[in-house]
């Protein structure tokens, strides 16, 4: 791919030298992109900051401004994108005019489109920002440092770069954003609060497909709602990281999809497979419209953004694969396969009574079983070789809650929520009913399914083994709890939450 796989040697915008050497090296290759903790790192973190300076001092209509990439991915959630196009573009057409037009709001997937969107699109914005970052730098060595949240080192596991927390630092103080949780920009752990640790991406790093099977998540939105979406919560306020109309204004933003995409590049060396086959998935041919550092449009599919060593980039270390589980006999594995084999793909076996509206303490959701299920001793345990899915859909809220809600399956309303009925975490980072510059009402973006699931088998079989009554045969119990105080106006609501064998 010759657009994305060239190194061209840009030219520097006419500028005076920044300290901290960032002056331009025209004829530097960039190298790998580095953790922000490293010495690479934090160079190319000041060519960064630098950047920043330089793209928020032009006026919103130029390209390589900080306003127009931050409106690429989703323009001021005080306004509208019609409103904004209008304000600074006027009505008379120009090339700038559509491109915006075009081009603005278009993150994906937010606001109802493709999930398996989400890491190409913001791929290529990483990509093509880092790009516009070189040519106003002038340092075509220049390549998007990440911060690396998910570190083992306890002094860097969930803790905000000190970059980004000195407001009056003459280097990195146009890092710093005031609209972040008070731990973030505090350099305290922004896990800290929670009943389990939501920077471990092991089950993530475990999916083994890229694209949603059925009941079971696939890598793309695992990724997109748990680390992704925890991270925009934990970090940000709904005005800041923690709403994806405002998310982009935080420069945190690009360091974190630096983060999100090694990942993603972690997993495809590790062995995971990204789609190719068009005619199964023709979404494989949307593309995504950007601008060039040069000022050009430029237009990709997502098999164009399947690859970093195609786009000419790498990084200076990789997620390792995770350490799988211990493996059942093969005798057994072999039983359960053709179990499995000889039913049904799928099969719905509880479903929730109403759908969930979430407040300020534990909401308790009754699963009962489907007139059409199998009774057994536990419901949804069964013995024909599939798993069992929790599965939640259709989460939406009409403001941003501000914190994660942790899940947890029970036998009854009054069971402990401790670590054995723990299933997970949700956020509504994605769910928040948004005007993408439609009808002028946030209902144009409130479609999207906006999916949870988990495999719940070892949960079930846990139940079985502890005698939990003949009542569990009928209903289990699904209690959703959030970890601080949410903002009342939030209202988040589940529409359906069901139990699928699979």
């Amino acid at each position: 791919m010759t657009e994305v796989s060239r190194r061209t040697l840009l030219k520097g915008i006419a500028a005076a030298p920044f300290v901290y050497a960032v002056a331009p090296r025209a004829f530097a290759a960039a190298g790998p992109r580095a953790d922000i903790a490293t010495p690479a790192g934090e160079e190319m973190l000041a060519i960064y900051a630098d950047a920043v300076r330089k793209m928020k001092a032009l006026t919103p209509d130029n390209h390589l401004s900080w306003t127009w990439w931050w409106y690429q991915h989703f323009t001021d959630g005080r306004t509208s994108k019609n409103a904004e196009i209008t304000r600074i573009f006027g009505a008379t057409p120009s090339t700038m005019r559509t491109n915006a037009v075009e081009m603005w709001n278009t993150c994906q997937p937010h606001s109802g489109q493709n999930p398996h969107f989400f890491l190409p699109w913001h791929r290529m914005y990483t990509y093509y920002l880092e790009r516009v970052v070189r040519q106003i730098t002038g340092r075509a060595d220049f390549s998007m440092p990440y911060w690396h949240y998910c570190s083992d080192d306890p002094a860097q596991r969930g803790v905000l770069p000190p970059q980004f927390r000195l407001p009056d630092d003459p280097v990195w103080g146009v890092l710093y954003k005031p609209n972040r949780r008070a731990i973030a920009n505090a350099g305290q752990p922004i896990q800290m609060n929670e009943p389990s640790d939501p920077m471990d991406i092991s089950s993530i790093m475990s999916k083994e497909k890229y694209e949603n099977v059925g009941a079971d998540i696939g890598f793309c939105r695992a990724m997109d709602s748990g680390i992704h979406g925890r991270i925009h919560v934990l970090t940000g306020t709904s005005v800041g990281m923690g709403g994806v109309p405002y998310a982009a204004d935080d420069p945190l933003f690009a360091v974190h999809h630096a983060t999100v995409d090694r990942m993603w590049a972690s997993w495809n060396r590790n062995g995971g497979k990204n789609p190719t086959d068009t005619v199964a998935f023709p979404w494989l041919n949307t593309q995504f419209a950007m601008m060039r550092e040069n000022g050009t449009r430029v237009a990709l599919r997502s098999t164009q953004l399947w690859s970093i060593q195609t786009m000419g980039y790498a990084y200076d270390s990789y997620v390792p694969r995770p350490v799988a589980p211990p493996a059942a006999p093969a005798s057994t594995t072999t039983t359960m396969a053709k179990l499995a084999a000889k039913s049904p793909l799928s099969t719905k076996v509880a479903a929730s009574d109403a759908m969930a509206t979430l407040g300020a303490t534990a909401t308790t959701v009754r699963m009962l079983r489907v007139s059409t299920a199998k009774q057994t001793e536990v419901l949804g345990l069964d013995t024909d070789g599939r798993k069992a899915f929790l599965v939640m859909r259709k989460l939406h809220a009409w403001k941003q809650p501000g914190v994660l809600y942790h899940v947890y399956l029970c036998a009854s309303p009054t069971a402990p929520l401790d670590a054995s009925a723990y299933v997970g975490n949700i956020n509504f980072f994605d769910a928040e009913f948004h005007d993408h510059g439609g009808a002028n009402s946030k209902l144009d973006t409130a479609l999207g399914e906006n999916f949870y699931s988990w495999d719940v088998t070892a949960h079930l079989r846990n139940m079985a083994k502890r005698k939990v009554g003949s009542s569990a045969r009928e209903m289990l119990f699904v209690k959703v709890v959030p970890s601080g105080k949410p903002d009342a106006a939030a209202k988040p609501m589940i529409a359906q939450m069901e139990l699928i064998r699979q």
